[in-house]
């Protein structure tokens, strides 16, 4: 079987049909053949595309990562994050470090699924619950969907009784990239200190899903790793004696390089500091692969998808492995849901080969 979305017959609303309504047979008519409904072969990833500098107005750093290409596949996964800046007082026992947070958010326009609040269901009943988030749900004039219409999925559980539908937490998806950055040493959090045991920057980088079509933990950390990356912080005006701190505009900003030290009517000593783009360390980036049964019941090896889709997802029933490196071939993180499969000494050695070809191939993208 070939992939359907090239395909322009009349037709394809029966193929629609019986992947929203048999979405595990459906993969695996795939699957049994050594391919997946987008045309790629099991460890290949979608093309992934980064653009920085985006949200100068209302960002010190911003970045939007694709996963996927639209007119290829006909849906991608697209985060976006920007970088907002806080004035906080450091901890006692790091005065000199400032520190980081995450914040992860969803819409009705991120996908079908998710509801007002960014949380997303997996109630099956829904008449918008499909795997088409970029379609509509509309049938047209003759009588039988058209080549854009959605289905409702409401025989899922039925159809496909072992597949435990998966929502993305993104409370989860927050905590593991704040952990992940904090502990890859990708920034020193000593340059993000103003005053030691008085003052230190707190970087939000806040991102947003746009499109949900698979692989969210990928995008959202290189998304925000690039945002970092694009980050320069600010000239400032730090009062030496309380410690307080003001951004110095661009309109105030001399010519003078270096630390200038200024008097204001009250004689109140300050000390200006030069804004700095942080010096970065090895970059942290993801793999994740999704784990589902095999095809042939006399064998035991499960089948590795790479770069999941939404619909891949969704049949592995949220079994997937996530592993971390860097150039430097270090492991940083192996993170592995579900508990329904397992993965063999052989299998674990695969992954995390896949995972340092990764990082060598995406470290010069997100850095630039």
């Amino acid at each position: 079987m070939t992939s359907v979305h090239g395909a322009h017959d009349g037709r394809e609303w029966i193929l629609d049909a019986y992947r929203a309504l048999e979405p595990k047979n459906y993969l695996g008519e795939f699957t049994s053949n050594n391919v997946r409904p987008d045309g790629r072969p099991f460890h290949t990833s979608r093309p992934i595309t980064i653009l920085t500098s985006f949200l100068k107005r209302n960002a010190y750093g911003s970045a939007m990562v694709t996963l996927g290409n639209d007119s290829a596949t006909g849906s991608s996964t697209r985060v976006i994050a920007a970088c907002t800046l806080l004035v906080g007082h450091p901890g006692p026992s790091t005065p000199t470090h400032g520190d980081i947070d995450v914040l992860v958010s969803a819409s009705p326009l991120s996908g079908p699924r998710f509801d007002i609040g960014g949380r997303e269901s997996v109630d099956t009943s829904s008449p918008f619950y499909n795997y088409q988030s970029g379609k509509n749900n509309s049938v047209g004039g003759s009588g039988k969907p058209s080549l854009n219409d959605s289905l409702p999925l409401t025989d899922v559980a039925i159809s496909g009784s072992d597949t435990q539908l998966q929502p993305t937490d993104t409370k989860e998806i927050e905590s593991w990239i704040r952990r992940t950055i904090r502990s890859s040493r990708f920034i020193d959090p000593t340059e993000l200190g103003i005053e030691p045991g008085k003052s230190a920057w707190r970087v939000r980088i806040s991102i947003h899903i746009i499109n949900h079509d698979g692989n969210l933990w990928d995008a959202s950390l290189l998304c925000a790793c690039a945002a970092l990356g694009d980050l320069r912080l600010p000239v400032v005006e730090v009062d030496r004696r309380s410690g307080g701190v003001r951004i110095v505009s661009n309109d105030d900003i001399d010519q003078n390089d270096g630390v200038i030290n200024l008097c204001n009517q009250n004689n109140t000593k300050f000390e200006r500091r030069k804004g700095q783009s942080l010096t970065l360390g090895p970059l942290p980036v993801p793999l994740t692969i999704a784990i589902l049964p095999s095809n042939d019941e006399n064998s035991s090896q499960d089948i590795l998808l790479v770069d999941p889709t939404h619909l891949e997802e969704d049949v592995s029933s949220g079994n997937s492995v996530t592993v971390v490196c860097n150039t430097n071939k270090e492991i940083v993180e192996f993170h592995k849901k579900g508990s329904s499969s397992r993965l063999s000494v052989e299998q674990i050695k695969a992954v995390a080969s896949m995972g340092f070809g990764r990082a060598q191939e995406l470290d010069t993208l997100v850095k630039g």
